[in-house]
């Protein structure tokens, strides 16, 4: 039984450095199912994982294909090989991808192939992490229906926190599933902690504080992975049976 976390917020409060980051520290458990449900594909640069096919490609596939299927296989055989073939491997993580579908049109298809995709394979990772695209559209389109957790990722802007609230109301508006919420607010610098703290207990969730790190910010610069020993990684390795209060961590 897998434990599924969606992460979301606004644009450029960190989501993928964040998501990437709790894939590292959950590895330890087993192998993650880490999900990059963002068209504008970045998760498996900052997890070092080189992209092998992505669920828009097999949307194009579909449509080129009309329809038709190879001989003797069902549309659910022939997606659950499909997802298997995409599916990129890294060191104790597996990364499906999103990306852009080629054609025009909305990415409702694609969307629902993304959420077949993680159903079929969620059962065999003790962990899945959806890192999701900037605002809304994912949660209005019910991409990750059941959720275990959501985490709401914000900096430390009255306007994240505030996008992070709203992100919070719509979940409930549309009546997912969530087991857990919380707030995580990144990049917080020294001397900011009670400004932050005051605002985000206005939002009404749990939240966590992480400070902000400039090697993580040079690694972004230069489009270079995640080394999982960063101080933001070993913050986020702290933090992660607060998190996950269910987490048994192994000590490296």
């Amino acid at each position: 039984m897998s434990f599924l976390v969606a992460v979301a917020g606004k644009g450029g409060v960190g989501k993928s450095t964040i998501s990437a980051l709790l894939v590292r520290s959950l590895s330890a458990q087993g192998t993650v199912l880490a999900v990059d449900a963002d068209p504008n594909s970045n998760l498996g640069q900052k997890l070092g994982v080189d992209v092998q096919g992505t669920v828009g490609e097999v949307r194009e596939g579909l449509l080129s294909k009309q329809g038709t299927l190879p001989k003797d296989m069902s549309k659910q055989e022939y997606l659950k090989l499909k997802s298997r073939e995409i599916l990129s491997e890294g060191d104790s993580l597996d990364l499906l991808t999103m990306g852009r579908p080629e054609g025009p049109g909305c990415y409702c298809y694609v969307n629902n192939l993304l959420r077949v995709f993680v159903d079929q394979l969620m059962d065999s990772y003790p962990y899945v992490i959806i890192d999701n695209e900037a605002g809304m559209e994912h949660l209005s389109r019910r991409t990750a229906r059941n959720m275990d957790m959501l985490l709401l990722v914000s900096d430390a802007s009255h306007v994240g926190i505030s996008t992070a609230k709203r992100l919070s109301d719509l979940a409930g508006e549309l009546e997912l599933k969530v087991g857990r919420k919380m707030l995580l607010i990144n990049s917080v610098r020294p001397g900011q902690e009670e400004r932050v703290a005051k605002m985000s207990k206005e939002v009404g969730l749990p939240f966590l504080m992480l400070h902000e790190d400039e090697t993580v910010r040079e690694a972004a610069f230069n489009g270079t992975p995640l080394k999982g020993d960063e101080p933001l990684a070993r913050e986020i390795r702290s933090l992660i049976l607060e998190i996950f209060p269910s987490s048994r961590r192994k000590e490296a």
